[in-house]
């Protein structure tokens, strides 16, 4: 019988993560070159337009979307991909009961679902689209 030989073994390759770089030192800033930006928890009533209706019910979705809910999407997309994104993009901006009635549908197709889609994209992001999961 003839021996048998072994592979050389491999040599494991340990990787430890990269050192973070020092942080520059922030230049003084002079009178009237900081602005602290001021942010509430509340908003006012906000402006509403349609999105679709069922059955002359008109659903609708705010007409500027915080900025908060555009972030979600382009940080969803990136880790899901584009259709997880656009789904949680409708919920928050639909809202429960909406959503849900949309869910619901039997009338919903694709092509019905793909306008839906892009017209929230064009509400939430104004003339920027998205493809890909980037704003182009």
């Amino acid at each position: 019988m003839a021996p048998t030989t072994r592979p050389a073994p491999v040599k494991r390759r340990t990787t430890s993560s990269p050192k973070k770089k020092a942080a520059a030192p922030a230049a003084a800033l002079e009178d009237g070159d900081y602005e602290l930006v001021e942010l509430s928890s509340t908003v006012e009533e906000e402006e509403r337009v349609g999105l679709f209706s069922i059955d002359g019910t008109v659903y609708t979705i705010p007409k500027v979307v915080p900025q908060g809910i555009a972030l979600e999407f382009l940080r969803m997309a990136r880790e899901y991909g584009e259709n997880i994104a656009a789904q949680r993009l409708l919920e928050r901006l639909l809202g429960a009961d909406s959503y849900t009635a949309l869910e619901q549908c039997p009338s919903l197709d694709d092509v019905k679902m793909q306008r839906i889609v892009d017209m929230a994209q064009k509400i939430a992001f104004g003339k920027a689209e998205v493809k890909g999961g980037k704003a182009d």
